[in-house]
């Protein structure tokens, strides 16, 4: 009601001159600071219009930009007051019908119509003292990162889909579980005892509230958010991934089931047949998220499925990652801290692979057009906040090649399982369901960030990208059978790494732990119980974990918990330390 109020009042300064901008300026202030105990500038957002847009309102670029007819974003300098902005918002020839001041993104609607013109008038706008930038309000054609095309062998996958009890063996993945076996889940989840809560952002098209593996899960930055959800099966999929629940003895596990998923659909309402997407609405959803706490935020989507060769346009490639990075900007000089996880992108319209970087958005920003306006914030922090990330296949033997259709080139940070993932679906489809994409391969990394990150809620997005990427053991080589079309670069990556990366936030976070190492009999013992703690032991009989320092006996049991043997085992901080073959 309170932000109602103030967004009449506030459209009201803008249309006015003169000395009420001071006046309203001190009410609504202190009216909004005794009630919430905060500046207004800090939460106010409005983005109704967004809904408004149709098809008579798009112009378009090329096949794969269009505008907003009479509209343009104005991100204005931080540190103004409310007199200020009015002012300048008062120079800018048109109406703030939007506007979202955490990031002081405002909206403006003019009496222009052409690109041309809208082009002329950002650049007009854009030289006012306190505009950060001004730009046209572009659309683009985004799309989630699946690929229903990929050419499967479907008689393996009908064994491959049957409902065979889970067996794990994460020396050589397979199965419904592949996925949590390539990237070592199981060990992750050794180290629960460590976790703490922690909020992971959404942006995903819906998702469904009622779902046995994620009810209770899933919340939204506002009850706004929550009318505009509508399930859907790629959200769902996303989130299970991510979040779905490990202890109700049905389905999957996510990788990161105790944390509470913040959830913002994307998609555009249809039901004015027009398919385009404003720009802006990720700059709203992602501000919501990370005001409502989100650390991480997933993005399974991009814009590359709908470039026609190589590149996506000049707009994608320069002035919108201008204004996404200055919106990262923003929310750190706020104090906010997160990490963005992006996919990389399922090749360009014919689905062949290109430069991750024209998948837009965060893919998008490199250090050639990283942008944080007046802030004070280096662009290295903006970058270091980013990851992209490419699809791996399980090549067998715990072997991984990137998958044919995956994005490359040398803005990918990191690969994750990305093909026959199994994850929740929309129940008014199927309960579960296979997918493949980049769309898969991005929650993977998510789910392992929000386990770092809870770990150490005093970690910066900065600490757990590094983690991240430098806490593997293997590595996605590049698809040796795939041709690939366009000059692109191709590298390996290295395969993200659930327990990996958990001990190595542990390490950091706990000074009196060591690490140490060995093997039991093959096929024999299932776990090792030490300080109280169960560690996962592989199908060849080799285990290794951290533990906090000290002395004592490891218990050796089955399958059936039952103990089959003992040995004495010695815990060095700061030290790892390999007992070697162990005889019970």
């Amino acid at each position: 009601m309170l932000n109602n109020i103030i967004a009449f009042l506030m459209s009201i300064v803008i249309s006015l001159t003169g000395t009420l901008y001071g006046t309203l300026n001190s009410l609504i202030g202190a009216v909004y600071s005794a009630i919430n105990g905060i500046p207004y500038a800090v939460q106010a957002i409005k983005d109704d219009f967004l809904g408004d847009i149709g098809s008579d309102d798009i112009g378009l670029i090329d096949s794969e930009t269009g505008y907003v007819k009479n509209t343009l974003a104005v991100f204005l300098d931080g540190d103004m007051s409310f007199k200020e902005k009015a002012e300048v918002l008062g120079n800018c020839g048109g109406a703030v019908i939007g506007w979202c001041t955490p990031i002081e993104l405002y909206v403006i609607k003019t009496a222009l119509t052409s690109h041309e013109q809208a082009l002329s008038e950002s650049e007009r706008i854009d030289a006012l003292d306190g505009v950060a930038l001004a730009m046209p309000l572009y659309l683009s054609r985004i799309a989630e990162q699946t690929t229903p095309d990929d050419p499967f062998d479907y008689a393996a996958e009908e064994d491959f889909m049957a409902e065979t009890p889970v067996v794990w063996n994460e020396l050589s993945p397979n199965g419904r579980n592949w996925w949590l076996e390539a990237i070592d889940a199981r060990q992750a989840w050794d180290y629960e005892a460590y976790y703490q809560p922690v909020s992971i952002g959404v942006l995903d098209s819906g998702f469904d509230l009622e779902h046995p593996e994620l009810e209770g899960k899933i919340s939204f930055p506002n009850t706004k958010r929550e009318r505009k959800n509508r399930p859907s099966d790629h959200g769902c999929h996303v989130a299970g991934i991510i979040a779905a629940e490990r202890n109700n003895a049905t389905g999957i596990s996510g990788i990161c089931d105790h944390a509470d998923l913040i959830c913002v659909d994307w998609n555009p309402d249809t039901s004015n047949l027009q398919f385009w997407f404003t720009e802006i609405a990720i700059y709203f959803g992602f501000t919501e998220l990370v005001q409502a706490g989100a650390k991480v935020i997933n993005m399974s989507l991009g814009i590359s499925a709908s470039v026609r060769m190589s590149k996506a346009s000049l707009y994608d490639r320069t002035i919108k990652p201008r204004a996404m990075s200055l919106t990262m900007a923003s929310l750190l000089d706020k104090g906010y801290d997160f990490l963005v996880v992006q996919s990389a992108g399922n090749g360009n319209e014919w689905g062949e692979p290109i430069d991750s970087s024209n998948n837009g958005h965060f893919t998008a920003i490199t250090d050639k057009n990283v942008y944080t306006g007046k802030y004070d914030i280096p662009a290295e922090e903006i970058l270091d906040r980013i990851i992209a990330v490419s699809a791996a296949v399980n090549d067998g033997g715990g072997d991984f090649v990137q998958a044919s259709y995956s994005n490359v080139g040398p803005y990918i940070d990191i690969a994750a399982p990305g093909s026959m993932v199994y994850s929740c679906g929309d129940p008014a489809i199927s309960d579960y369901t296979y997918k493949s994409g980049t769309s898969m391969s991005a929650p993977c990394v998510t789910g392992i960030a929000g386990l770092v990150w809870s770990i150490n809620p005093d970690f910066t997005g900065k600490e757990v990208k590094e983690i991240l990427v430098t806490a593997t053991d293997s590595v996605a080589t590049v698809n040796k059978d795939k041709e690939y079309q366009f000059n692109v670069q191709t590298m390996d990556y290295p395969m993200v790494n659930a327990k990996l990366a958990v001990e190595e936030a542990i390490k950091r976070t706990d000074s009196t732990v060591g690490t140490v190492s060995g093997k039991l009999p093959a096929r024999t013992a299932e776990t090792v119980e030490f300080g109280g703690v169960e560690y996962t032991v592989l199908t060849d009989g080799s285990f290794s974990f951290v533990s906090k320092e000290g002395s004592g006996t490891a218990a050796v049991r089955n399958g059936n918990g039952e103990e089959i043997g003992s040995f004495e085992l010695t815990v060095t901080a700061g030290e790892t330390v390999d007992f070697g073959n162990i005889i019970l």
